[in-house]
């Protein structure tokens, strides 16, 4: 027997062992998964229960301990709003801005200009330093959005829920205030882009309102990136981002009814995968992250998710949808459009299924695909 005959079937040997280990390994991930699915499945309305019932009591609890927005505002307890800063990005230019010198400062710069205006606001715990800005400012810049900033209220939405709940209201009547300061300068209103992710997207809908108290018109768009639900879901549309906040309100939901809302907040609100638990994501903060990170797709690709109006998740799953009425989810949500919209995604970056996630492909575990 010769020595390369030998060699060549210790070779074959070797490949079919590791085609072997490969499927199994497969398949252990697939069970993995469809534990993964199931275990979601079910705490998700312990999840949505415990949340509900917390909900019910923040507006009295905060009262309780002289949280809410009335015992804080011109008391020695209202949040120290000197505090805040931006951040202004261009493929240039990384400047920190005291929000204070903000529109005394920001036009001087050479690289500023009119045509587009982009505000990123984080959320609780969040930093202009982290993932989800710098996901969306190389995505803006990579389109040619030269005026992309971002507000940093990291000094008092860090830490305490309960509070900063409240200090949304605050930080985000300031912003509105120097929005108008910028306008008076010459920045057109219908230009101005506020994107807010979680309590970002409470403060971008306080800083359109304030905007309008303050200057009678409204910034051109506001983007809610999963608003959040705690301390936020069972209050008056006043005292939350709503539809009316800008020329153009739209939502991206991904965590509804635990880190996020369920209920409508824009003219358009999308609800990928049910707007719940997204896929491959077994622990609600990925799923509130997710939101974020399907804009940033966007970005790159403006068509990346296309998406069906909708009455609910079960007419979608059911294809009891209006086909003719297709919409694209992130920076191609266009004006005019309203209702709520459905699609599905993947579990895995850029997340698109393209045309194909208007249609639904059952890929949820026993106990999710019983629901309705």
């Amino acid at each position: 027997m010769s020595k390369l005959f030998v060699l060549s079937a210790l070779l074959m040997l070797t490949c079919a062992r590791a085609d072997l280990f490969d499927k199994i390994t497969a398949g252990i991930d697939k069970i993995i998964s469809n534990i993964n699915k199931e275990i979601v499945a079910i705490k998700q309305p312990m999840l949505e229960t415990a949340v509900t019932v917390a909900n019910s009591q923040c507006t009295l609890v905060k009262k309780i301990f002289g949280l809410n927005y009335d015992q804080l505002n011109n008391t020695d307890n209202e949040p120290d709003l000197n505090q805040l800063s931006l951040n202004y990005v261009t493929p240039e230019v990384n400047l920190t801005i005291n929000i204070n010198q903000v529109a005394r400062l920001l036009p001087k710069s050479p690289t500023f200009n009119y045509e587009h205006f982009v505000i990123y606001v984080h959320g609780f715990t969040d930093d202009p330093s982290k993932q989800s800005f710098q996901n969306i400012s190389t995505g803006f810049i990579k389109r040619g959005f030269y005026n992309i900033l971002a507000l940093d209220g990291s000094s008092l939405i860090k830490w305490l829920y309960l509070r900063s709940s409240t200090y949304v209201r605050f930080i985000g009547e300031k912003l509105g205030s120097i929005l108008a300061d910028l306008v008076a300068g010459g920045l057109p209103p219908q230009n101005i882009h506020v994107i807010g992710h979680s309590l970002g997207a409470h403060i971008s809908g306080f800083t359109g309102k304030q905007f309008t108290v303050l200057t009678g018109e409204k910034v051109g768009r506001i983007t809610g990136l999963d608003p959040a639900g705690p301390c936020f879901a069972q209050l008056d549309s006043s005292l939350r981002i709503n539809s009316t906040d800008a020329d153009f309100v739209d939502a991206i939901h991904t965590n509804g009814g635990v880190a996020g809302m369920k209920d409508r907040v824009g003219q358009v609100d999308f609800y990928p995968n049910a707007g719940e638990q997204q896929p491959e994501c077994l622990i609600d903060t990925c799923s509130h992250s997710r939101a974020w990170l399907y804009f940033g797709a966007s970005l790159l690709d403006e068509l990346s998710f296309p998406a069906i109006a909708c009455d609910s998740w079960k007419d979608f799953k059911n294809d009891n949808c209006d086909h003719t009425s297709v919409s694209y989810m992130g920076i191609a949500a266009q004006p005019g459009t309203e209702g709520a919209y459905y699609l599905q995604t993947t579990g895995e970056w850029p997340f698109s299924k393209g045309i194909e996630g208007i249609t639904y492909v059952k890929n949820e575990g026993i106990i999710k695909g019983i629901l309705p």
